[in-house]
C-alpha cells in the first residue's frame, strides 16, 4: 500500500485495540465491537500433546485400525506448558458477526455466500471458507487476535490435575472427557447416525445425497454437554479454528525453523474422533479456503499489581522503588507537562511545524522511528554536533537500521525553524553540562520552541545561562546527578537514574501531546511496532506522506488523561518485574560476582541501545556492546568458559547468541518479554529465521548455564489506546530494560562489596 487511497478500509481492517465493555460478571466480558462473549481462562499449566499411550484408546474405542504415529506424530512429544490467563470466546465466530466485519471494512465474504448476503437461516452458525489472513484481519477489526496453540489447548483440556507426587497427569481426550460419544458434538459420525469405523464409510456418507447441503455446521453453542471445563462451546467439532501459530514439531532441546503451514485445531463437522481430540494438530496454508475452518478470538488478561513499593530484600530492590517513586512524581507534574505539550501542539498544528529531538545520542533518538511514536518525529543532528551518530565497528549490514546511513538520511534534519518544537535532553550529565546550553542557544536563536528534560539542577544551569524566554520551558525530574544507590562496601554511589527519568517523562509529554492534538481536530500517526504482521504496509505511509492521518472521527480528551494513563501502565510493567523471579536475579547476580572475583569478563548485549558505560554511576562490570545483534561475530572470538553473556532484549529468544554462548562454554542470563501469542513475522531486527517468540520459558532449551528472565513489558511494546486510532502508542520496553540492567548491576556490586 503506496498511498492511503482506501484510509477507512486499512485502518479499521489494522484496529488492534477496540473498546471493550466492564465485565458483565466475573469470568466474562463482552467485546463492544463484535458482540462476542469471552470467557475468562486463569492462568495455569498443562501437559500439551500425546503420547500413544494417551490415544490408543480412542482408536479402540471407535474401531478405526489406524496407526497413531502416522497422524499424531506431531503431537509429541508431550510437554508441560504454563499459560498466563487470557480472554477466550466462548462461541465460534459466526456468520452474522462476519458479515458486521465484511460490512464495515469491505473485506470479501466466503465464497460459499451468494454476495455478501449470509447464507439463510445461517447467522448463529460458525463462518467458515475463511483463510488464515481473513481470520487475521477480523480479529484486528475486533481488537483481538488469533489463539496460540498452547493457549487453545489448554481452554480445550482445562488445567492439569496433579499424581501423588506433584506431577502432571495429562488432560481428558476430548472437552468433556476421556470417552468418546458421537452426540456430544457436531461431527461425520453424529450427522451419520453411527461411528464411522472406516475411509469407505466415511467416503460414502460424505458423498451421499446430503453433500448438496455442505457445510453441515449447527447453530454455535448447541451441544452444551460438551463445554470445556473452562466453560467455553465448540472446541470438538463444527468448525477447524484457525489458530495463530505456524504448523512446527514440538520442541525439547532444540528449536523450530521454518514452515510454511498455520495451525488448526478442534476438527469439523466432517471429522471423525481422531481429529476431535483436544491434542489433535492440522496444518493447512494460510491461504487455503475450504468449508470446514473458521476461527474464534482471544485476548490477554490483564494482571494489576498491588499499588506501592516492593518488598526490599536486595539492593536492586532500592532501584525498582526509586522508578516506581519517580513515577508517582511525574503524576503530580501533569500540569506542567501538559502546558508544554498544548504550546507545542499550537506551534506544530498552526504554524506547520516539525516535532524534533535533540541532546546526546539515546535522548535524541529515543522517540524517532519508535513503535508507538509519533511516526512524524524526527532528530535535530547539526552540522558538528556532539548529538552525532556514532561509527560502529560493524559492517553497515549488521548496523540497526537506526544507525544506517540511509535512517539518518531520512529521519534527521539539520537545521531547525521558528515553528519547530524541539525536545532537549542529555542521559549523561557530563554531555549535558557541556553541550546543553551552545545547542539551546542555538535553537532559541532560531526561534524554535525548545522544552528541555533533566534533572533541577540541569534545568537551573540552562535557565541561567541562556537567560530568560517565551520559547524556553522545562520539564523536570528529581534525579540527582551521579549515582542513586549507595551499597554497602562500594566506595560511589552506582546506577543512573537519569535515562529511565528523562524517558518517563518524555514520554508522559508525548502522552499529553497526542491528546493535545485530538482537542485541535488532529489525529498524528504512530507507527505499528515491527512485530506486527506486514508493519511496513501500515508505516510507509505515515512516515512519507501524512503528518496528520485523515478520515478519523476524532474524540478528544481532557487534559492528563493521557499522561496519566501511561503512567499507570509503566507503574504497572516496572513493579511486576520482580513477581516470582527474585531468585532469578540473585542467582544472576552470584554468577556475575564470581566473574568479577575471577576476573572472567562479563558481556552485556543491549538491544534497546542504552550506553550505561558512558552513565555516571556504572561501575564497569560489564563489556558493553548496546546494540547487541551487531556483534555478535566479535563475541565468537572473544568469550570464553566462566564469563557471563547478559542479552537484554524485546520479545525473542536469540537463537544466534545463545549458540555463540553454548560454543564459548560460558554461562548466560537471556532477559525478554514472553508474549502472549508468537507474532506472525519475525521482528525486522535482527536477523530473519535466528529469532525466536516463545510464549513460555519451557519452549526454550534448559541448562544449568542459562537463566530466562521475563521482561514483562506490552508484548508489541507500545501500550497507551488512543481514541479513535487503530494501534497503540507510546513504548514501554525501554524501562523494563533498563530496571533489569540495573538491578542486576546493584545485586553484584552488593555481593561484591560483601566480599571485600
Amino acid at each position: 500500500m503506496a498511498h492511503f487511497a482506501h484510509t477507512h478500509t486499512v485502518f479499521a481492517m489494522l484496529l488492534i485495540f477496540a473498546s471493550w465493555s466492564q465485565a458483565i460478571a466475573a469470568d466474562t466480558k463482552t467485546n463492544r465491537r463484535d458482540g462476542a462473549k469471552m470467557v475468562l481462562v486463569p492462568a495455569g499449566r498443562f501437559l500439551m500433546g500425546s503420547t500413544s499411550k494417551d490415544v490408543d484408546p480412542q482408536f479402540q474405542e471407535t474401531g478405526l485400525p489406524i496407526d497413531w504415529k502416522k497422524y499424531t506424530e506431531d503431537e509429541a512429544p508431550r510437554h508441560a506448558r504454563s499459560v498466563d490467563a487470557f480472554y477466550m470466546y466462548r462461541y465460534e465466530v459466526t456468520n452474522a458477526q462476519y458479515h458486521k466485519f465484511t460490512t464495515a471494512t469491505g473485506h470479501r465474504t466466503p465464497p460459499h455466500w451468494k454476495g455478501r448476503d449470509i447464507p439463510k437461516g445461517k447467522g448463529d452458525h460458525p463462518v467458515v471458507e475463511v483463510n488464515w489472513h481473513d481470520a487475521m484481519a477480523y480479529c484486528r477489526w475486533a481488537g483481538t487476535s488469533l489463539p496460540s496453540e498452547a493457549q487453545w489447548e489448554y481452554a480445550a483440556r482445562g488445567a492439569g490435575a496433579k499424581n501423588d507426587d506433584g506431577t502432571l497427569k495429562p488432560g481428558p481426550a476430548f472437552p468433556w472427557g476421556n470417552n468418546w460419544d458421537r452426540k456430544l458434538c457436531n461431527n461425520s459420525s453424529f450427522h451419520a447416525g453411527v461411528d464411522l469405523l472406516s475411509a469407505k464409510k466415511w467416503t460414502e456418507w460424505y458423498e451421499s445425497d446430503q453433500a448438496a447441503n455442505h457445510p453441515l455446521t449447527s447453530k454455535v453453542g448447541s451441544f452444551r454437554k460438551s463445554r470445556s471445563p473452562f466453560g467455553i462451546d465448540d472446541m470438538a467439532g463444527n468448525a477447524w479454528e484457525w489458530c495463530l501459530d505456524y504448523q512446527l514439531p514440538y520442541q525439547t532441546d532444540t528449536l523450530p525453523t521454518k514452515s510454511t503451514l498455520r495451525s488448526r485445531r478442534g476438527g469439523s463437522w466432517a471429522n471423525v474422533a481422531l481429529h476431535l481430540r483436544s491434542a489433535d494438530r492440522q496444518g493447512a496454508a494460510a491461504d487455503n479456503l475450504n468449508l470446514y475452518t473458521g476461527f474464534r478470538c482471544v485476548m490477554p488478561a490483564a494482571k494489576p499489581r498491588t499499588k506501592g513499593p516492593v518488598k526490599v530484600e536486595q539492593a536492586g530492590d532500592r532501584f525498582v522503588n526509586f522508578v516506581l517513586e519517580e513515577i508517582k512524581t511525574a503524576q503530580t507534574r501533569m500540569k506542567t507537562i501538559t502546558h508544554a505539550a498544548n504550546l507545542a501542539a499550537d506551534r506544530i498544528v498552526h504554524r506547520n511545524g516539525e516535532l524534533l529531538s535533540a541532546g546526546d545520542q539515546s535522548f535524541s533518538l529515543e522517540p524517532v522511528w519508535r513503535a508507538g511514536g509519533i511516526a512524524f518525529s524526527r532528530q535535530y543532528t547539526p552540522e558538528g554536533s556532539a548529538a552525532g551518530f556514532k561509527k560502529l565497528d560493524s559492517p553497515e549490514d549488521k548496523v540497526p537500521y537506526y544507525r544506517t546511513k540511509g535512517f539518518v538520511d531520512h529521519f534527521t534534519v539539520k537545521k531547525a525553524a521558528a515553528k519547530d518544537v524541539v525536545l532537549l535532553g542529555f542521559e549523561n550529565e557530563t554531555e549535558e553540562q557541556k553541550h546543553a546550553v551552545p545547542l539551546a542557544r542555538q535553537l532559541l536563536a532560531e526561534k524554535s520552541l525548545v522544552i528541555f528534560f533533566g534533572s533541577a539542577e540541569g534545568a537551573a544551569r540552562l535557565t541561567k545561562a541562556v537567560g530568560p524566554s517565551e520559547n524556553l520551558l522545562t520539564i523536570t525530574h528529581t534525579v540527582p546527578d551521579g549515582g542513586v544507590l549507595s551499597v554497602d562496601g562500594w566506595p560511589k554511589k552506582i546506577c543512573s537514574g537519569r535515562s529511565i527519568a528523562n524517558r518517563l517523562y518524555l514520554w508522559a509529554f508525548e502522552a499529553e501531546l497526542i491528546g493535545a492534538f485530538l482537542r485541535r481536530g488532529k489525529m498524528p500517526g504512530i507507527l505499528l511496532s515491527v512485530t506486527y504482521e506486514s508493519p511496513q504496509v501500515f508505516n510507509q505511509p505515515l512516515l512519507n506522506k501524512y503528518k496528520f492521518v485523515p478520515a478519523f472521527n476524532i474524540t478528544p480528551v481532557q487534559e492528563g488523561k493521557l499522561g496519566r494513563t501511561y503512567l499507570g501502565h509503566i507503574d504497572q510493567i516496572v513493579g511486576r518485574i520482580l513477581d516470582g523471579q527474585r531468585h532469578k536475579f540473585r542467582k544472576a547476580a552470584s554468577w556475575l560476582a564470581e566473574a568479577a572475583r575471577k576476573k572472567r569478563t562479563s558481556y552485556a548485549l543491549l538491544i534497546h541501545g542504552l550506553d550505561p558505560e558512558n552513565l555516571p554511576g556504572d561501575p564497569g562490570l560489564f563489556k558493553v556492546f548496546s546494540e547487541g545483534n551487531a556483534y555478535y561475530p566479535q563475541l565468537d572470538k572473544l568469550i570464553q568458559p566462566d564469563d557471563v553473556a547478559l542479552f537484554v532484549g524485546y520479545n525473542w529468544y536469540p537463537r544466534r547468541l545463545a549458540r555463540t554462548v553454548d560454543k564459548g562454554k560460558a554461562r548466560q542470563i537471556l532477559c525478554f518479554t514472553l508474549v502472549d501469542q508468537a507474532p506472525p513475522n519475525p521482528a525486522l531486527y535482527g536477523e530473519v529465521g535466528e529469532l525466536y517468540h516463545p510464549t513460555s520459558f519451557d519452549q526454550l532449551p534448559q541448562g544449568d548455564n542459562r537463566i530466562y528472565i521475563d521482561l514483562r513489558f506490552a508484548q508489541y511494546n507500545a501500550v497507551l489506546k488512543v481514541p479513535g486510532f487503530p494501534v497503540p502508542a507510546l513504548e514501554t520496553s525501554s524501562f523494563a530494560e533498563d530496571v533489569v540492567y540495573w538491578h542486576l548491576v546493584a545485586d553484584t556490586v552488593e555481593l561484591l562489596g560483601k566480599k571485600k
